[in-house]
């Protein structure tokens, strides 16, 4: 499914932020690893979020991961017109295999099937010329 990525808001990419955006671009997940105590971190920051140091890198993440929490959106998302081709809009919290938990869309899913616990993929899209964004997808192994 192509779906569009007009009239929908774009991330603000810093320098922070932006090899995560690129690795998802070219279809790859990438997360912050401390060098200290192997957290990975998610959202991009400065800092591990759990020992404090600054020493991180950017590492390959596990592709799949398991959905922790999920909501269904039946309502244009955000008020924003750009998302009616997606409603329902499935929002799940995933817990990767590697320790991370995302924020993420859920596609390729009937609302109805998704469940706390569903093991779940990660594909990329396309939303501008420097960035990507991963989405998850059930897996079934």
């Amino acid at each position: 499914m192509n779906i569009s990525t007009e009239n929908k808001p774009l991330p603000t990419i810093t320098d922070q932020t932006r090899p995560f955006w690129t690795a998802a671009k070219n279809g790859s997940l990438v997360l912050q690893k401390c060098q200290r105590c192997a957290t990975f971190n998610f959202h991009p920051k400065p800092w591990c979020i759990e020992c404090g140091s600054r020493d991180l890198q950017w590492t390959p993440a596990q592709p799949f991961g398991t959905v922790y929490s999920f909501t269904v959106s039946r309502s244009i998302a955000m008020n924003l017109a750009g998302w009616k081709d997606e409603i329902p809009l499935i929002l799940c919290l995933i817990d990767r295999e590697d320790g991370a938990r995302l924020y993420a869309q859920l596609t390729r899913c009937d609302p109805e099937s998704v469940q706390v616990g569903m093991r779940v993929a990660v594909h990329f899209e396309s939303i501008s010329e420097e960035a990507g964004i991963p989405k998850f997808h059930p897996h079934h192994e």
